[in-house]
């Protein structure tokens, strides 16, 4: 089809280029109003006395603190078991746009977990970065209060401690900006144009090929008047 034949065809279907075109302005309109999410991570640190986050781990104590770890993990979670997402993987790009993890990072595959550290790494995404703050804090200070609670009366010098890296989280805004926003209106008017005119050609030659149908059926007939069989008897009697 040449082109100022196209445009005849988008012109005399024009309903049906403003409709999809239309499809296409709602479908970019719902996803600009998602917008992104404001992010923030830390990582909490089991230590024992005499060492520091950034040390190597004893590996003679490495298992009591794994173990440790899981303990505060459950409590923390209420008893129930996190969802382990893969430690790259960000809430956000799970579909979680308002909501937290508290989990040990599994280093090891789908099946088969492995939790070789003892650090609990806490992820918060939501709305607003006042709300990503005041909730990191809280579930850091909640991490500290169980590591408390359960050592229950053990002093100090031998009780096992927390470190947060880093110690002030970083928040972040994970969204579209607006030149992705631009060149996401650019693709979806692309692809809108082409939908587009190929649903007006498709419509058109339907409509051509129902008008070239009824034009060899040619016009009906005439309809000849029906003759009851009262009115033939009456013409035979009078006959």
């Amino acid at each position: 089809m040449t082109a100022p034949a196209l445009i005849r065809v988008l012109i005399r279907r024009w309903y049906i280029v403003l409709a999809v075109l239309a499809v296409v302005g709602v479908g970019f309109a719902t996803l600009s109003r998602t917008g992104g999410a404001y992010v923030a991570e830390s990582t909490v640190v089991f230590v024992i006395p005499g060492s520091a986050a950034v040390g190597i781990f004893d590996d003679r104590k490495r298992d009591t603190l794994v173990e440790f770890v899981g303990a505060v993990e459950l409590e923390v979670n209420k008893g129930e078991p996190p969802d382990r997402l893969p430690k790259s993987a960000p809430l956000v790009g799970a579909g979680v746009s308002q909501g937290y993890q508290v989990v040990m990072p599994n280093t090891g595959g789908q099946w088969q977990f492995s939790f070789p550290d003892p650090v609990l790494s806490v992820r918060v995404t939501g709305p607003s970065p006042e709300w990503v703050r005041a909730t990191l804090d809280t579930l850091l200070d909640r991490i500290d209060t169980v590591t408390e609670n359960r050592q229950g009366a053990v002093s100090a010098q031998v009780a096992i401690s927390t470190d947060w890296v880093p110690a002030e989280a970083t928040i972040n805004y994970v969204g579209p900006t607006r030149q992705t926003q631009a060149r996401a209106l650019l693709v979806l008017g692309l692809v809108g144009t082409g939908l587009a005119a190929a649903a007006a050609v498709l419509v058109d030659r339907l409509a051509g090929r129902l008008s070239q149908r009824r034009r060899q059926a040619g016009p009906p007939g005439p309809v000849l008047p029906s003759i009851s069989s009262h009115g033939v008897d009456a013409n035979r009697r009078s006959v």
